[in-house]
């Protein structure tokens, strides 16, 4: 079957998330048996239709697309419109995961082409003007078609290694063949995303920050202490189970005499201790490391027994948690990803990995989707219509 290998360079906002609305596809790469071809796109001012339209002939010719993290690169491809359904993958990376028994979570491409002996990447355009915060397309373009010339060189060359390794290993060549194919439908997932009322969960989680404030409230009628934090696990502890919060203060030691502050107030840097009465006697066995303070985690926290007091500040504690862990993550949380990604503000585009669990199973991540509980789910919407 015939081949096509690929790559792409893009500008790196988010590390390139090509669901980041302010990124663009800057350089496309590709190498078949007998051909090498670099495709300019948003690299500069010229109109890339042509080219788009040759790597979708290019595309369109082959058996198997071929890549180290294939999924990023296929994410930009459909992103321009370049199509591929019916096409057999050959993720180098995936395959490499699974044939290293799916210890180490996504193998780099520099890892394994130095575990094949083939050398290593080209680190200039990372070295010198990524890690400077020198965007893509602000690289000089041989420098970059250099750098790029070269992962898909050691991409085609690391499979050729993993054919040969598979060669007199049918059983596992099928399951990595599978895996493999599986990435497509995983792709077209993260890509069209979850559609998710953006509006609503920041509105949710503002009602939640209002009852929060409300406990907070409650809390401090029991402490009195304004400096206090409900979400310091030493906080927490002292306040519980009785002990010291140290904490920095600046106190005024006289008046600057000269220069441009002269006649204002000097201050130094001083430290006090807020000492709690004993609430709860702590369970044996969650001393922490800090010394004279005990773990304050939801677990423990049900565990806890005391007097009607005690058992009215836990279950603010915990009613407290609950809410915080559903603003924090879910109705805040979701919101600042979305801000933070640049993402249209009515959809997720979740991670699904291959190349994490050690057992083998589908992960997910930024965010989970596999976690989300029961009242946030009525906020992931349809695009189908009721």
């Amino acid at each position: 079957m015939s081949y096509l290998v690929l790559d792409v360079e893009t500008t790196i906002s988010n590390k390139g998330n090509p669901f980041d609305q302010t990124n663009k596809l800057c350089m496309v790469g590709l190498l078949t048996a007998n051909e090498k071809m670099i495709y300019d796109i948003e690299y500069s001012v010229d109109p890339y239709k042509e080219s788009l339209k040759q790597i979708q002939l290019a595309v369109d010719k082959c058996d198997v697309l071929v890549g180290f993290n294939i999924k990023f690169d296929l994410h930009w491809l459909a992103r321009y419109g370049i199509t591929f359904a019916n096409k057999r993958i050959w993720d180098c990376q995936l395959t490499e995961f699974i044939l290293r028994s799916q210890v180490n979570s996504y193998p780099s491409l520099d890892k394994v082409s130095e575990y094949y002996e083939l050398g290593s990447k080209l680190d200039e355009v990372k070295e010198n003007y990524w890690k400077n915060g020198i965007d893509t397309d602000k690289v000089p373009k041989d420098i970059l078609i250099e750098y790029l010339e070269k992962d898909i060189e050691l991409t085609e060359q690391v499979m050729s290694m993993q054919m040969k390794e598979l060669a007199d290993q049918p059983q596992l060549r099928r399951l990595i063949s599978l895996h493999n194919q599986d990435l497509i439908g995983l792709q077209e997932m993260e890509f069209n995303g979850l559609k998710y009322e953006y509006n609503t969960s920041q509105i949710l989680g503002d009602e939640l920050d209002e009852q929060i404030s409300k406990l907070n409230e409650k809390l401090f009628s029991y402490h009195a202490y304004d400096n206090f934090n409900p979400n310091s696990g030493e906080h927490l502890s002292a306040f519980l189970y009785g002990g010291f919060i140290k904490e920095r203060f600046q106190r005024p030691i006289g008046h600057y005499k000269t220069g441009t502050h002269a006649g204002e107030v000097k201050y130094k840097w001083d430290e006090r201790h807020k000492e709690f009465p004993q609430k709860i006697k702590p369970i044996a066995g969650t001393e922490l490391k800090k010394e004279g303070f005990y773990s304050t985690n939801e677990d423990t926290l049900r565990k806890l027994k005391g007097n009607e007091e005690a058992k009215s500040i836990l279950q603010t504690l915990l009613t407290r948690a609950t809410l915080e862990k559903r603003k924090t993550t879910y109705y805040h949380g979701l919101v600042k990803l979305i801000d933070e990604m640049n993402w249209k503000k009515d959809t997720i585009h979740g991670q699904l990995n291959q190349c994490v669990a050690k057992t083998g199973r589908l992960s997910s991540s930024k965010p989970n989707l596999q976690n989300f509980d029961g009242e946030i789910k009525s906020l992931f919407t349809t695009r189908y219509g009721e």
